[in-house]
């Protein structure tokens, strides 16, 4: 003959509880249930063994004495479940964050950053996609992401960083030639696939909406637009402050003065439920600190860098 299978779980639980408490009412106060609940669940206990586990009378039960064996063993198993779970939840977990950021980003104020974040959560673990891509928080399993955005989409978390202005960059031997905006109809201008539209706005906020320039040329990322214009290959619209921080900086200048043209804004995003997530939270807690603390640093780059107009006019870092 085989083994029966098991009652369920909450026969099991319900007749532990009882027979501890020896009351069919005391047991269904504790389990947040009715007292016919638990009588119909010791009632499958019984017929599961095939033997009585309680002695009824009137006004009280008492265990048989295969009752209180079952009893006795099921609640020391009990004991020893609920003593796995609390140990279980009280153990420290290693802070786990999933970041998707922007290459500039990345490369100019994450990386270099995170040190410091290691250093205050030690064993935290990081993983870092340097993308450009819309972040799909209902697929993705990316837990935070940095995006540079007009407006936050409805239903997420966000925080901003930063506020990014557009400025003008090229090799200082090409920009000999450039005195004024107006002069970038002879030049090339590099363009950002994921902004595709960012010259021509900036173009627009100097009166030049109808300039043609002499070429284009077009690549993903703004760290590679970066090496381009280092080479000589164009003109480039920097995102100003991170763009201070960049490598290739010392190797470029601002070409002329012009008026400040917004290149939108850095947005630190999360799902709202991930506000009470512990390692999101020390994440987002850590890095706009950081950028915060960073502010004052940026303004002195921008001084040094952005007074270095090849024209000797005003420096595009001084514009209001």
């Amino acid at each position: 003959m085989g083994t029966k299978p098991p009652p369920a779980l909450a026969s099991i639980r319900a007749f532990a509880v009882a027979g501890r408490l020896q009351s069919i009412r005391d047991a269904a106060i504790e389990l947040h249930v009715s007292p016919s609940a638990v009588s119909h669940h010791v009632r499958a206990m019984e017929d599961w063994l095939g033997a009585p586990l309680f002695v009824r009378s009137v006004r009280q039960i008492r265990l048989t004495e295969a009752g209180q064996r079952l009893s006795d063993d099921l609640n020391v198993a009990f004991k020893g479940l609920n003593a796995a779970l609390a140990s279980a939840q009280e153990a420290p977990r290693p802070l786990t964050i999933r970041v998707s950021a922007l290459p500039l980003f990345t490369s100019v104020c994450l990386i270099p950053r995170l040190a410091s974040f290691e250093a205050r959560f030690p064993g935290a673990a990081i993983e870092i996609e340097t993308s450009n891509r819309v972040v799909d928080f209902d697929n993705d399993t990316v837990d935070v992401a940095i995006r540079n955005i007009r407006q936050p989409t409805q239903g997420l978390t966000a925080y901003k960083l930063m506020d990014l202005r557009a400025t003008p960059l090229c090799s200082p031997t090409l920009a000999d030639d450039l005195k004024s905006p107006g002069d970038l109809r002879r030049a090339t201008l590099i363009h950002i696939s994921s902004r595709p539209d960012g010259w021509r706005k900036w173009l627009s906020a100097q009166g030049m909406a109808e300039l043609e320039p002499r070429g284009i040329l077009t690549v993903d990322t703004l760290p590679a637009a970066l090496d381009l214009a280092t080479h000589g290959r164009g003109v480039i619209l920097g995102l100003d402050p991170l763009i201070w921080d960049a490598a290739q900086i010392d190797r470029l200048v601002v070409p002329f003065a012009s008026a400040p043209v917004s290149a939108g804004t850095y947005f630190l995003v999360h799902r709202r439920h991930d506000r009470s997530n512990v390692a999101i939270q020390a994440f987002v807690r850590w890095l706009r600190q950081e950028v915060k603390s960073d502010a004052a640093r940026f303004a002195r780059l921008r001084s040094i860098h952005g007074s270095r107009i090849a024209s000797g006019a005003e420096p595009a870092g001084s514009q209001p």
